[in-house]
């Protein structure tokens, strides 16, 4: 029988599949190169196309701070409007006050009263004047508690005189006043 020595073609062939290899790892690393390549270029591009979208809008938002610096003096005259109509409204809601307070004063006079005297001092209203007895001035001031604009009613003094009984209360205006 007759001895084949397949070595040098084992040989061969184990040759040709390291160079196969050899040239599958240089296509590798160079497909690699360029896969890393076109990746760093897109990269490169979608960063210089931010930017200059971003520019962009810096420029559109500096005209659009141009066109709110020439809408400042509406604004501020807007903003004195506003506060002159709530001090209008203030003074209307004020107005409201004393005319209730003379509307309940009015009420609460019974017969045998007259006024001499109103004075308001900060949020203290003084009442002067005269009444036939000193039952008519405890019924008036009874009738103004009941009213409720003025708080801490009180009798600073009564005298008599020729005309009747002359008075003085003191009260204090509720809350809303101030």
């Amino acid at each position: 029988m007759m001895r084949l020595n397949l070595m040098p073609w084992r040989e061969r062939q184990r040759l040709a599949a390291l160079r196969r290899l050899r040239l599958m790892l240089l296509g590798s690393a160079i497909l690699a190169l360029c896969a890393v390549l076109l990746m760093d270029q897109l990269a490169r591009d979608r960063a210089q196309r931010q930017a200059v979208g971003n520019a962009a809008l810096q420029v559109a938002v500096a005209g659009l701070d141009e066109q709110l610096e020439q809408f400042e003096p509406v604004n501020q005259a807007y903003e004195s409007v506003r506060a002159q109509i709530a001090a209008v409204a203030a003074l209307r809601a004020d107005q409201g006050i004393v005319v209730n307070l003379l509307a309940d004063l009015e009420r609460a006079l019974p017969e045998g009263i007259q006024l001499t005297e109103l004075k308001l001092e900060r949020s203290r209203l003084h009442i002067g004047g005269l009444a036939a007895s000193g039952a008519v001035v405890a019924q008036f001031m009874r009738d103004l508690e009941r009213a409720g604009s003025l708080l801490d009613l009180e009798l600073k003094r009564v005298q008599s005189t020729a005309g009747g009984e002359a008075f003085l209360l003191a009260a204090r205006m509720s809350a809303d006043w101030s």
